[in-house]
């Protein structure tokens, strides 16, 4: 068995063996991926996708499992135990995942390389655009500083990034820095334009056809409480006016503050069920 990580400049070898949509996030700055290959077989026993997290501050260093394949127990618990080992931006304190389900082989994979694995309600939240429409906060017409982003250019975009980052937001990404502006939907992100700068936005990545997720919502003090409410306007607006109401937008709940919001929007939702687990590799 052959144990290989996965980056950018091999990411093309493993087309079949990672989803489609993970491919691009391969450039990504702290994601990567480990792969277990059986010789004899020339096949892929085991991979795995994750994100380092907290590399920018001063707070241990994690790593996401994002996605999850074992069709060996054995060859997935050997690249748990190898992202473990992982010492490229310094030594991990903890492993954490959230995934859809596991199989048996999956399961077994991550007891073995010592997780806790349970059943939870997902941190996620999905909720259609005509839902979104409905809400008593999309009433009423946006201030007229709310720009979608394709009005304003990238130096504004990147500056209103590193404002975001200085107050301490990078949304779900920590790598938030690196990503160009044109990751996400130019006509339903919105951003908050006074004195020609960005001072608040709301980026929306569309993850595939029909779907969106809200990477970063912030608005800079003062007035962080009303230009979020006018941004949340501006983009359920476009997003009703340029795409089918039934498509889906992904809430993460990822922090106390987005909880807070997304039970205020929606009490009545909640996640489904997935696999959690974590391991903690230092003390």
């Amino acid at each position: 068995m052959t144990i290989k990580y996965v980056r950018e400049e091999n990411a093309g070898e493993y087309i079949g063996v990672f989803p489609l949509e993970l491919i691009d996030d391969f450039a990504r700055e702290y994601c990567r991926g480990i792969v277990a290959e059986d010789e004899e077989r020339e096949e892929v026993t085991a991979a795995l996708f994750m994100q380092f997290r907290n590399i920018e501050d001063e707070t241990p260093t994690e790593a996401e499992i994002t996605w999850f394949y074992a069709d060996s127990s054995k060859a997935g618990a050997e690249i748990l135990r190898t992202l473990e080992n992982n010492m490229e931006y310094g030594r991990l304190h903890r492993v954490y995942f959230e995934l859809p389900d596991l199989s048996d082989n999956g399961r077994e994979a991550f007891e073995v390389a010592g997780y806790t694995v349970e059943r939870a309600e997902s941190r996620d939240v999905y909720v259609r655009i005509d839902e979104l429409a409905a809400l008593k906060a999309a009433k009423g017409r946006p201030a007229n500083y709310i720009k979608a982003l394709s009005d304003i250019n990238p130096r504004q975009f990147k500056a209103g990034i590193m404002t975001s980052v200085f107050c301490g937001r990078y949304g779900l990404l920590d790598d938030l820095p690196f990503l160009p502006m044109t990751r996400y939907d130019q006509e339903i992100s919105s951003c908050v334009v006074t004195d020609d700068r960005v001072n608040g936005l709301l980026l929306v990545y569309e993850i595939k056809s029909g779907l969106f997720r809200v990477e970063l919502l912030f608005a800079k003090q003062p007035d962080a409480n009303i230009n979020l409410l006018n941004m949340i306007r501006f983009s359920i607006k476009k997003a009703s006016e340029l795409r089918n109401g039934d498509e889906k937008v992904l809430l993460r709940r990822h922090n106390t503050a987005a909880r807070q919001l997304v039970g205020k929007l929606f009490p009545d939702k909640s996640g489904a069920q997935v696999m959690k687990g974590e391991h903690i590799c230092c003390e």
